[in-house]
């Protein structure tokens, strides 16, 4: 165009582009898409347009299809469910319906659509037909299949690796704990022998080699049933007996089963309503109780008390142990109920790490939950029990 022509100059007759009729035109634009099969079809469902994008993606020539009803791209349990006339009774009343599964071409391969169902009306609102667009999704979903696989894959690898991290975590620390005990009744035993062949195995050294011995099994022990019921829990065969259970009965009959080991030097002080009954298991709240009792007792030095409160609410019965031991770092905090995770300032303190792990599992499944935190002014810490009322 010369620069001095005004912008708006229409175009010599002779270069001007054809400018066929409107139904022309769309008939161009249609048959143009390769992309999406677009066509007609009438209120019973009837093709009554084709589209090459149509025969491309579902394989008939429009001399093949034109007449027949849309059905025949469904599969045959969808024709059997009434899919297709569900799609065209719901586009009829909505107006429009998007629909997204199988659809089976003329060779009868299977593709994944996306299809859009608008109705068609006249001025006086009378249903003329529908225009069907589909496009084929096929490509798209087998790679979202495929990310979908590598995302499992990558997870089960992941899961994996961190049960060998456990794995290896609990070998390092259950080796450690049970070489003690069983070094200990090893060389209990032998100096008893040793005593006995010299004659000098008199009741004062049998009293004093027994009790270590004593003192062994009852650590073994513990560590036995640590494991027990750590597998219990992973393989989920641990049978609760819910059962109406008075929690304020029952911390008060485990703070005195410690009072009595202590020969009645009582730390552990309970503060508690007459009564506070949920459903649960006795037995294994009695286990949760004298798991966070034992280890408050364990990490506060001297003879600080333990101070245990029950609070009775609506719908909820919470026990909450604090202590003013060595408290809890930030680290230790973040990882405090996983198996096997003892934190590095509790290295004097024997065990396998499982104790709270338990807990947490036991209150769990029961519905409950268990935190714990620091207690106030960062001395000690407190582990706080809430537990519901009603069976969970």
């Amino acid at each position: 165009m010369p620069v001095d022509q005004e912008p708006d100059t229409p175009l010599p007759a002779s270069d001007a582009a054809p400018k066929p009729p409107g139904e022309e035109a769309f008939r161009l634009l249609v048959d143009a898409v390769q992309d999406y099969a677009i066509f007609l079809l009438g209120r019973d469902g009837q093709v009554l347009t084709w589209n090459p994008g149509a025969q491309r993606a579902k394989g008939y020539a429009a001399s093949e299809i034109i007449g027949r009803h849309f059905s025949v791209f469904y599969t045959p349990e969808e024709r059997e469910a009434g899919r297709p006339g569900q799609l065209l009774d719901r586009a009829a009343e909505e107006g429009r319906v998007e629909d997204e599964g199988w659809r089976v071409r003329k060779d009868g391969t299977r593709f994944w659509a996306d299809v859009i169902l608008t109705a068609l009306r006249d001025a006086n609102g009378t249903l003329y037909g529908f225009a069907k667009i589909t496009r084929d999704l096929t490509e798209r979903r087998q790679a979202e299949e495929q990310l979908r696989t590598l995302s499992i894959e990558q997870h089960a690898r992941a899961a994996a690796e961190e049960s060998l991290k456990v794995r290896d975590r609990f070998l390092s620390v259950a080796s450690h704990e049970l070489k003690t005990p069983v070094a200990t009744l090893q060389l209990a035993a032998e100096s008893l022998l040793r005593a006995r062949e010299l004659g000098r195995l008199d009741d004062a050294r049998l009293e004093t080699g027994l009790a270590r011995i004593l003192k062994s099994t009852g650590r073994l022990g513990a560590l036995v049933s640590e494991l027990l019921d750590v597998s219990l829990l992973s393989a989920e065969r641990q049978h609760q007996e819910r059962e109406a259970t008075d929690v304020v009965a029952l911390v008060r009959e485990v703070a005195a089963r410690f009072d009595d080991v202590m020969d009645g030097d009582s730390r552990i002080r309970v503060d508690a309503p007459p009564d506070a009954v949920v459903m649960a298991d006795a037995s294994r709240l009695d286990q949760v109780f004298t798991n966070l009792i034992d280890n408050a007792l364990k990490y506060s030095p001297g003879n600080e008390p333990i101070e245990v409160h029950v609070t009775d609410e609506p719908e909820l019965v919470t026990v909450s142990v604090a202590d003013r031991g060595i408290g809890l770092d930030a680290a230790t905090e973040a990882r405090l109920f996983e198996a096997f995770s003892r934190g590095d300032n509790a290295a004097h303190v024997p065990g396998l790490g499982l104790g709270l792990f338990i807990t947490q599992q036991i209150v769990e499944r029961h519905g409950g939950r268990i935190e714990a935190q620091r207690g106030p002014g960062a001395v000690g810490s407190v582990f706080c029990v809430s537990l519901p009322k009603g069976a969970a």
